[in-house]
């Protein structure tokens, strides 16, 4: 929910859209925009109906054009049933910000785990939604299409690691973490660990 109380936004409408959209109707709130952190399928199988219900645009880096056109590909490489997503209708472009309901968010560039993989980064909380970057305790898998492990190691140092020690991080996966926890615990970042960053 934004600051205004009564506009939300859609992040990475999965399988959990209908939930999602039921929680949005139960308190009355208005849906300003699907954003995606990339176009891997479970972060995109809801879009068609998210976008269906809310009317709201949807927001997705052009690099990841190419990985929302195969969703029907990824579907069938996954088992999931799926159905033809709207195209998307907003290129999320790096460095700008966004507003929506009186919150803003900057978009920051982190690929790796997919080519055109960004971070929404509260400009006013500290608070960044990071997508499937970094996990409590884990990082984003490079062993699909388009990754690539060097990539999203430099994503993670200098878009992740940068941010302040109390940033909370909502990854595309798991629970919560932050920032500060994730440099002195997460095994794929800290040397003692064998991991490569500090």
């Amino acid at each position: 929910m934004c600051a205004d109380g009564r506009t939300a936004l859609l992040c990475d409408p999965g399988a959990a859209t209908p939930e999602a959209l039921a929680a949005v109707r139960a308190r009355k709130l208005e849906v300003a925009a699907i954003l995606l952190t990339h176009a891997h399928l479970d972060h995109i199988e809801g879009v068609a109906q998210a976008r269906r219900e809310t009317g709201a645009r949807v927001y997705l880096h052009p690099l990841d054009q190419p990985l929302y056109d195969s969703v029907a590909a990824q579907a069938v490489a996954f088992g999931v049933p799926w159905e033809e997503q709207p195209p998307p209708d907003v290129d999320l472009v790096p460095g700008t910000n966004l507003t929506f309901g009186g919150s803003e968010f900057e978009v920051l560039f982190a690929p790796g785990h997919a080519p055109g993989h960004v971070i929404f980064l509260s400009t006013s909380e500290p608070v960044a939604i990071a997508g499937d970057v970094v996990f409590a305790g884990s990082i984003g898998r490079t062993d699909l299409p388009f990754g690539d492990y060097r990539v999203l190691m430099e994503s993670i140092r200098t878009q992740v690691l940068t941010l302040p020690d109390e940033t909370v991080l909502y990854p595309g996966h798991g629970p919560e973490t932050t920032v500060g926890h994730e440099r002195i615990t997460n095994p794929f970042l800290i040397p003692v660990y064998g991991g490569e960053l500090v």
